[in-house]
């Protein structure tokens, strides 16, 4: 029809591909190749983003960073340890417990010696029963009892005592009744100096007798009363009350290992019971 342009192709728009098929194939490839390998770096940089975000924190992650295990709390070893049982709760007081129950299969993969280097873990002590709780909250075949690692055994912490303050402590004081003290120390009564004005005394005289020591005035009723000295206070440390205590330790971890039984050497089930 004369009112209907014809059709347009691609060798129109591009006359330089009129009549070379190779051509128009070689651009096309180009064309897709480029397409692919900007997809390719759009998902690489998204990758790239989203790796160092933290994501969604689940109980695995609570539980192995209260146990100190988390591979974010040991960035320099390069390699950590997946549990196969992770169990993160609440004791009744508020306090986070966690339970993690991580097998070794030893033999050509990683042992037991090389968790322990990995974390930086003393050897196992004597056997020790597993806490009643951590057989209850992961409800396995876990051992009644297992070698204990000594520094993962918490250590009491002092309890608290009244101490008193030295510079609080009571100090003497005189009293305001007390005599006055002659610092020229005490002096004989009968021998008391001759008085001065009688003119036949004789100073060096013996038999004179002295006239006696006028007696001091005695206070009357209206002469006000000296002020008593204040008397400094004691005060002691108060003792806190068991209400005032915190209801749970710092952090404390127990960690158990139970070799397996006709296993592989460095075959291990390790335990581990820790609370915040």
């Amino acid at each position: 029809m004369d009112g209907i342009p014809p059709e347009r192709t691609v060798t129109d728009s591009w006359p330089a591909l009129h009549g070379r098929p190779v051509l128009r194939r070689t651009v096309a490839v180009g064309l897709v190749l480029c397409v692919s390998v900007a997809a390719a770096l759009v998902v690489r940089g998204v990758n790239a983003l989203t790796a160092g975000g933290t994501g969604r924190e689940t109980d695995r992650d609570r539980a192995e960073r209260l146990a100190g295990l988390h591979p974010s709390q040991h960035p320099g070893v390069g390699r950590f340890y997946v549990p196969v049982g992770a169990v993160y709760t609440h004791t009744s007081g508020g306090a986070p417990v966690a339970y993690l129950h991580y097998r070794l299969g030893g033999g050509r993969a990683p042992g037991l010696g090389d968790f322990l280097s990995a974390y930086d873990l003393p050897s196992p002590g004597p056997a020790a029963p597993l806490p009643a709780d951590l057989l209850a909250a992961l409800g396995g075949d876990e051992p009644a009892e297992a070698p204990e690692l000594p520094e993962s055994a918490p250590t009491p912490a002092p309890g608290p005592s009244a101490t008193a303050d030295p510079a609080a402590a009571p100090a003497e004081s005189p009293s305001p009744d007390a005599e006055p003290t002659d610092p020229a120390g005490p002096s004989d009564p009968t021998a008391a100096a001759p008085d001065p004005g009688d003119p036949d005394a004789d100073p060096e005289d013996p038999t004179v007798e002295p006239a006696p020591a006028a007696a001091p005035d005695e206070p009357t009723p209206d002469d006000p009363a000296p002020a008593p000295l204040p008397t400094p206070t004691w005060t002691p440390t108060p003792t806190p009350t068991p209400t005032d205590l915190p209801t749970h330790a710092p952090t404390a971890r127990r960690i158990y290992v139970a070799t397996i039984p006709g296993g592989l050497p460095g075959a291990a089930d390790i335990y581990i019971r820790a609370t915040g």
